[in-house]
């Protein structure tokens, strides 16, 4: 068993580990896309991975697991991600649409001083710029009554509390005005689930590829 996983690895079980904390089965034909290496480099590498005792692999079922030790490494790397986050909007002032990118680069460069210096500084119960906790995830948004936005209904008033990670997407949200702590009205929602939502006195026309990755809860 491998002490120390490499940065591949750490980026393969930070990716694993948030599809299953999404109920989404992380298949190799997904981690593939998300990592944006090719279907053999994925087989070759978890074969690895597993090696090194940090996934456990169902050749019959194409299952990927984690083990102990793989979810630990994925949790301190998905929580000194959101710290660096943090550290790059909230004190050096940076926009938090491109801050997602820099901490993919920083976090793994995080020592367990540096993270326990951070944690004394924020706290333990606050989010990243983009709404997720720091600790928790998917499973404490839905205990504070949270959901996607693609599940509410005409008439919701609602807070965006998260919205999902990425450039591109974030980008296309700031353009809207569509943040964490921003509030919603849904307005209408079509057969094909297209949303019409207003955004103070503006209204923006939804896809569910768009809503179902803005995270909201009734205000």
């Amino acid at each position: 068993m491998a002490e120390h996983a490499s940065i591949s690895q750490e980026d393969y079980l930070k990716v694993i580990y948030k599809m299953l904390s999404s109920s989404e089965e992380p298949i190799s034909a997904r981690l593939s896309e998300q990592l944006k290496v090719t279907p053999p480099a994925v087989t070759t590498a978890l074969k690895r991975m597993a090696r090194h005792g940090y996934v456990r692999l169902d050749s019959r079922s194409g299952h990927i697991r984690l083990t102990r030790q793989g979810r630990r490494i994925a949790r301190r790397l998905v929580l000194r991600h959101r710290l660096v986050e943090k550290l790059l909007t909230e004190v050096l002032g940076m926009d938090w649409k491109v801050v997602h990118e820099e901490a993919e680069k920083l976090e793994h460069a995080i020592s367990e001083e540096v993270e326990r210096r951070l944690l004394e500084y924020f706290g333990r119960d606050g989010t990243c710029p983009h709404g997720y906790p720091l600790f928790g995830g998917v499973a404490k948004l839905r205990r504070q009554g949270a959901k996607p936005l693609d599940q509410e209904q005409p008439g919701a008033r609602l807070k965006v509390v998260r919205v999902d990670e990425g450039f591109g997407f974030l980008e296309f949200l700031d353009r809207l005005h569509i943040r964490p702590g921003t509030e919603v009205r849904v307005i209408d929602r079509t057969f094909d689930e297209t949303m019409t939502l207003a955004v103070g006195s503006r209204r923006h026309y939804l896809a569910k590829s768009t809503t179902a990755r803005i995270w909201v809860k009734k205000v």
